[in-house]
């Protein structure tokens, strides 16, 4: 929360990442994907730069693949290497 808050960027968590993030923090958008909110989609594909951490990017996140956040540099950080870059 202390990145979150000091940047002043939204946070979007998926299912597994549920806790991790308090949901009624001011900037919490919700779960993105097909079971998500509104705001967290519209977040991931208009953003310019997305931070995931320990992220996993599944079909029900990113929907079709090829036109998932179209305009953003992503960081990705996560423990199993087999998850890096599954992204784009």
């Amino acid at each position: 929360a202390e990145l979150a808050e000091l940047t002043g960027i939204p946070v979007v968590t998926t299912l597994m990442a549920r806790g991790a993030f308090p949901d009624s923090h001011r900037q919490n958008l919700g779960m993105p994907g097909m079971h998500g909110t509104v705001s967290a989609v519209a977040a991931l594909q208009r953003g310019d730069l997305l931070i995931a951490l320990g992220t996993r990017f599944d079909d029900r996140v990113t929907g079709k693949l090829d036109s998932f956040a179209p305009d953003a540099k992503v960081i990705h950080a996560d423990i199993d290497p087999a998850e890096i870059g599954k992204n784009r």
